[in-house]
């Protein structure tokens, strides 16, 4: 006769946690293509206001014409040519002119899939320029998007992370958190997900951010 093993209330509470670990990783696998939107939302967020907040200092006129007419071709999606205009602007120049090119050459690497260019890009803002907490902690989360689209989901968590402890006051520590989160779990690293999970939930309840991880989870609870 078998006997019958009784778990403990912790016990349940991590088989539950391992359950959904294993679910969310099979659930962003088969759906890699919307993760990668999603990454790439999380780098364009500030794109804009490092654009405007950078062109109020206004260089010299022949710049911010010139850096003008690359946003157009980025906005366009042309990126090539706006990569082009932008390595350019930010070898031609110095301080935020410069520093917006190199930020925007970074996305605009991104978008065309070149993401170790991407890469490079950001760290040269972050080691160059770092004008402000929101975008250097945007770039972090850049290098963080490239790496979950490569697939390198534990350097892409500790990169999110990165930007989060950098930066704790910024606007984006909540998509940085979700981000961490999604990495973790397809890392397979409970522990880690759940840490953080837990600070998004405290700190950040009621927010679009906590109300994404929720409906994942009920999502992967009906499924």
């Amino acid at each position: 006769m078998r006997t019958k093993v009784k778990l403990t209330k912790q016990q349940m509470k991590e088989d539950k946690f391992t359950t959904f670990m294993l679910q969310s990783r099979d659930w962003i696998q088969e759906n890699w293509q919307l993760v990668a939107i999603v990454a790439a939302v999380i780098v364009l967020i500030v794109a804009g206001a490092v654009y405007y907040s950078n062109m109020k200092a206004g260089k010299s006129e022949e710049a911010a014409k010139r850096f003008a007419e690359a946003v157009g071709k980025y906005r366009q999606h042309n990126y090539q040519v706006a990569i082009l205009d932008f390595n350019n602007i930010a070898d031609e120049y110095s301080g935020q002119i410069a520093a917006s090119a190199v930020f925007y050459a970074a996305n605009s690497y991104f978008e065309s899939k070149n993401y170790d260019e991407a890469i490079s890009h950001f760290q040269k803002y972050i080691d160059d320029y770092h004008y402000d907490d929101i975008s250097t902690a945007s770039a972090i989360a850049g290098i963080a998007a490239c790496l979950e689209v490569k697939q390198d989901f534990t350097a892409a968590a500790e990169k999110f992370m990165e930007a989060v402890h950098s930066y704790p006051k910024t606007a984006g520590v909540p998509d940085y958190l979700l981000g961490a989160i999604r990495n973790y779990v397809n890392a397979g690293m409970a522990d880690e997900a759940n840490k953080v999970l837990a600070q998004l939930n405290a700190d950040y309840d009621g927010t679009d951010q906590q109300r994404d991880t929720t409906r994942l989870v009920m999502r992967l609870k009906i499924e």
